[in-house]
């Protein structure tokens, strides 16, 4: 007894006239016929050229390239690194993200921003230690050394990967404690400013550059908001 399911012919019992490996399948043209089990991985594919319209094939996932759009729904990922881990894109049906989660995101080429805004929000914190702070940040929280009530800034460090050519604004980080950013004249990367600036006020803020290649960080800017 048999009964009919799709493509498929479902033995209640094996008649053995035509199974002979585990794992085959009946397919079916004018006779019921085997469809031998495919290699390890294979996946089970319709191919109108074969005689029985079926065959087992290995899946290489997209065609590279691709010959029509690939849409991604709103909120969907495209993940990338060993369990999609490490980065991503989607758009959330308002904005669109592209996230490193891991590493840095860089760019190995020219880019250009044509429309509307460029914001960067990100904020650090660093301590003076030996008259100095290293940059990870467009924008650093500066604190004296030992919670000091005074302390120069003679060298900030933004020649770490990803750092070197940044712009990048020096803040208090407690207004109860003054940071002497220092016109220096030795050492590297030294401030090439207009004179010394004490950061005194929660609103004081100094900007530099750290032109790429250059061990200087040269003043753009200054506001002293004390009043």
């Amino acid at each position: 007894m048999s009964r009919i399911l799709g493509f498929f012919s479902e033995k209640t019992t094996d008649t053995g006239t035509d199974l002979t490996t585990k794992g085959d399948i009946h397919g079916y043209s004018n006779t019921n016929t085997r469809v031998p089990i495919g290699s390890n991985d294979q996946i089970l594919t319709a191919d109108s050229s074969e005689a029985l319209g079926l065959k087992w094939a290995t899946s290489s996932g997209l065609s590279s390239p691709l010959t029509s759009n690939l849409v991604y729904n709103d909120n969907v990922l495209a993940a990338f690194g060993t369990g999609g881990g490490d980065s991503y894109i989607k758009h959330d049906g308002s904005n669109f993200y592209f996230k490193a989660i891991t590493g840095m995101a860089k760019f190995q080429s020219s880019l250009g921003m044509e429309v509307t805004h460029c914001f960067t929000f990100n904020q650090s914190s660093a301590t003076i230690s030996s008259d100095t702070i290293t940059g990870t940040d467009n924008v650093m929280q500066v604190d004296t050394e030992g919670s000091a009530s005074t302390d120069d800034l003679d060298h900030a460090n933004f020649d770490g990967a990803g750092e070197t050519g940044s712009w990048f604004h020096l803040v208090a980080k407690n207004a109860a404690r003054t940071v002497v950013v220092k016109d220096t004249e030795s050492g590297s990367p030294q401030f090439l400013m207009a004179g010394d600036f004490s950061l005194d006020h929660a609103e004081d803020t100094i900007t530099f550059s750290a032109i790429n290649g250059l061990s200087h960080n040269y003043e753009l800017s200054r506001s002293d908001n004390n009043s």
